[in-house]
């Protein structure tokens, strides 16, 4: 997993989905704003796609195609363009949607809005395109059929001789509706890492996607070196795990 960083625009073929209706069979780019990559084996074969786990703000641009004597969706498009509505039923299918149905909704108190919406062109075998373009107020997320719970290990701060604060990430909820339990499990082995962090007022017992923490001030022993890693526990007993690391405790 990488961090999130500011990239150029990139293109993805799948269908765009306002809720359940299908606006157009698209390419969409995303511009602006910031990209959680993935890399995904597309299919089990060789061809390596990095495709979004999380899209931040920024401009969605979509270039699609529809029937035209079944316009529903670039009808529902043109609607929400002159309302001004808030999306939050947005749903962009990355490139491999045909073996995963795979995509791209908001997150939680997210939403999209449509600022331009046109109808391009038609031809003579009744195919009409269409341009929209959706500002992202918040977050888009991956969810879906291989959308898992994914979560980093950041690291430590303000370490003492017998206190530290551990700091992970939530990447991505993975489309988990439910709660999501983040925390870290620490120990002077790494092969065992038999102590635990629980929710206090500095921990997120189910935290939307972002930085967690937790300040653990006891069981610490000076100079001594600790391993741990960030924890997430979902849908009853699933878990997901960020990389192992480690700190040393001060001798003062």
């Amino acid at each position: 997993m990488t961090t999130p960083t500011t990239v150029p625009k990139a293109g993805y073929k799948g269908d765009v989905y306002f809720g359940t209706t299908k606006v157009a069979a698209a390419t969409w780019t995303h511009a602006g704003g910031e990209r959680q990559m993935q890399a995904v084996d597309e299919l089990g074969d060789e061809l390596i796609l990095d495709v979004p786990l999380q899209i931040r703000g920024g401009v969605i641009t979509i270039t699609g195609h529809y029937k035209l004597d079944s316009d529903t969706g670039q009808q529902l498009a043109a609607t929400r363009f002159a309302s001004g509505a808030q999306i939050t039923d947005l749903k962009l299918y990355t490139d491999n949607v045909g073996a995963t149905k795979t995509y791209l909704t908001p997150a939680s108190g997210s939403y999209a809005t449509v600022t331009n919406c046109r109808n391009v062109g038609d031809d003579k075998s009744g195919i009409g395109t269409l341009s929209i373009s959706l500002l992202m107020s918040g977050v888009l997320e991956q969810v879906g059929d291989t959308a898992v719970v994914q979560l980093e290990t950041i690291g430590v701060h303000d370490v003492t001789n017998t206190t530290v604060e551990f700091v992970g990430n939530l990447v991505s909820r993975g489309g988990q509706a439910g709660d999501i339990e983040c925390y870290f499990i620490f120990g002077t082995t790494e092969g065992t890492l038999d102590q635990t962090t629980y929710a206090s007022e500095d921990t997120f017992a189910t935290p939307a996607i972002g930085l967690f923490g937790h300040k653990q001030t006891t069981i610490l022993v000076a100079d001594t070196t600790y391993y741990y890693r960030s924890v997430a526990l979902y849908d009853t007993d699933k878990y997901a795990y960020g990389k192992i690391k480690s700190f040393t405790t001060t001798n003062v």
